[in-house]
């Protein structure tokens, strides 16, 4: 498998067949071995009904499906645990990040980075999602002296052993996953890319939401400073069932 794109959502089913009409053409133009895996963050709309319907339509689809909502980053992590592909690519569902962004991402990875992540230069978000974003980098670029400009964009690619190595770190911690990075790899680039208005629904982040983000960040530096993490942290995710067919996994936090 060449390339997996890992899309993680929350109560999107106004927004995912569209999502699907935009990234299928694109990841067909690569001409390349791919799959496509949404982690359904346990929704209570009718997410999980419009994921099944594509995925019985597309075997390149996959479908992972949370019981109870565990979280954007605890979703990226256990679609990172089930790809299969040498990139692994992850992109919002909510159609801000253009999925025709996605082969410059690759052509930038492809000269030997572990990571390349879009910087949303131009960003199309509120005042207080913009406000925390800036202070979330500027936090983050303190305590880990990785400068990057842009620590909170979903569009990036990853090798595979990168994302994995990153899984790891996450499911001993369950920080905030982008405050890993730098203990997975310091060899990242950005460039920057589009961004644009949400295609429907609402944000996810509320006031409260970013603001746990801080406090995590917090606790984690606290607690473990630069010092590695003790090895032997408990499993993020325990497998409940398994499809036959390989495109459902259903699985409880």
């Amino acid at each position: 498998m060449d390339y997996t794109v890992i899309i993680p959502l929350y109560n999107e089913c106004e927004i995912l067949k569209f999502l699907y009409k935009r990234i299928k053409p694109v990841l067909d133009s690569l001409s390349v071995n791919y799959e496509i895996i949404f982690v359904n963050d346990g929704s209570t709309d009718t997410s999980y009904l419009e994921l099944k319907e594509i995925a019985v339509s597309d075997n390149s689809v996959r479908v992972i499906s949370f019981r109870e909502n565990a979280g954007q980053h605890k979703a990226v992590v256990a679609g990172i645990l089930q790809a299969r592909g040498r990139y692994i690519i992850t992109i919002d569902a909510d159609l801000q990040n253009p999925p025709e962004e996605i082969p410059r991402l690759l052509k930038k990875a492809e000269e030997g980075f572990d990571m390349v992540s879009g910087h949303r230069k131009v960003r199309k978000d509120t005042f207080t999602r913009h406000s925390c974003s800036f202070l979330t980098n500027l936090i983050i670029s303190t305590i880990t002296g990785l400068r990057m400009k842009d620590y909170g964009s979903m569009l990036r690619v990853f090798k595979r052993e990168t994302a994995r190595d990153l899984a790891g770190e996450f499911m001993k911690s369950e920080c905030y996953i982008t405050m890993l990075v730098a203990k997975v790899t310091r060899n990242v680039a950005e460039i920057e890319v589009e961004h644009d208005e949400r295609y429907a629904g609402e944000s996810k982040y509320s006031f409260w939401k970013l603001a746990s983000t801080f406090l995590r960040i917090f606790l984690y530096y606290r607690m473990n400073g630069n010092k590695q993490i003790n090895e032997g942290g408990k499993p993020l995710f325990a497998i409940w069932k398994k499809i036959e067919d390989g495109q459902e996994i259903v699985i409880a936090p």
